[in-house]
């Protein structure tokens, strides 16, 4: 029953957030997970250096951006600004940066994954290299 209730209650959730259009939201490693699953058109953009990624891996199916890039703004201009975006960082101090540039640049959806990789892997959530 537990189960039931946190699974309806995060697609309420996903779905409101759905919603706000091009507003950034802040999702946690539960809701990043369950967007991810539930929405394949979701960009998910890692915009960790390339130093961090091979320390700790990805999260699967993400892309890798280095928000410290000369030509991050390049970069991130040609994703598709029709589908949602997800973007995470580390620990969280990058992510807000870039979603807000991005809700700027016109993207119609932008996700915060706000935990970060730090927050991914203390959850034991699965990461690729």
């Amino acid at each position: 029953m537990k189960k039931l209730f946190y699974s309806v209650f995060t697609l309420i959730l996903l779905n409101s957030i759905a919603c706000t259009g091009n507003a950034q939201s802040t999702l946690t490693a539960d809701q990043t997970e369950a967007m991810l699953k539930k929405d394949a058109t979701v960009q998910l953009i890692d915009l960790r250096t390339p130093e961090e990624i091979n320390r700790t891996g990805m999260i699967q199916g993400a892309r890798a951006i280095n928000f410290y890039a000369p030509d991050f703004d390049a970069q991130i201009a040609r994703l598709d600004k029709n589908k949602p975006v997800v973007v995470y960082c580390a620990a969280g101090g990058r992510s807000p940066q870039a979603a807000a540039k991005m809700s700027k640049m016109g993207f119609a959806k932008v996700y915060d994954y706000s935990g970060g990789m730090n927050d991914w892997k203390s959850k034991g959530k699965k990461t690729v290299q």
